[in-house]
């Protein structure tokens, strides 16, 4: 029988991939544990509202893939031409995505281009 979930986040916007050792991340997932370019999870900015392990779909034109929230991100901002990487947004500046694809995952929706529209949907099991 299966576990029986709740929908509770759904993001669409652009998205973004990341990975061990880019240069904007420590390595250390929000979640817990070290970053490895073999892991498939994303990371969001509501990654503590909906808890660490949570499951999620990532969607990506006509390709959806299962994964979990493991880390906080992405903190990519952009102001024109310019973007930086910035926990806390600075005035003028918009977030440049709405999730952080890990590499593995980016292989498993096709490796679509990057700021490609995404749509993740985030459950709870109930």
């Amino acid at each position: 029988m299966a576990e029986a979930m709740t929908l509770i986040l759904v993001l669409s916007g652009a998205l973004s991939v990341y990975a061990p050792g880019d240069g904007h991340n420590s390595g250390t997932l929000s979640c817990g544990g070290r970053f490895t370019a073999q892991q498939n999870h994303i990371a969001i900015r509501q990654w503590r509202r909906v808890g660490c392990g949570a499951p999620a779909v990532v969607c990506v034109n006509d390709r959806c893939a299962p994964t979990k929230v493991m880390d906080s991100g992405p903190w990519g901002a952009v102001k024109g031409k310019r973007w930086e990487v910035q926990i806390k947004l600075k005035k003028g500046w918009k977030r440049r995505g709405v999730v952080d694809l890990s590499p593995a995952l980016w292989r498993a929706l096709g490796k679509p281009a990057f700021l490609s529209p995404v749509r993740v949907y985030v459950w709870r099991k109930r």
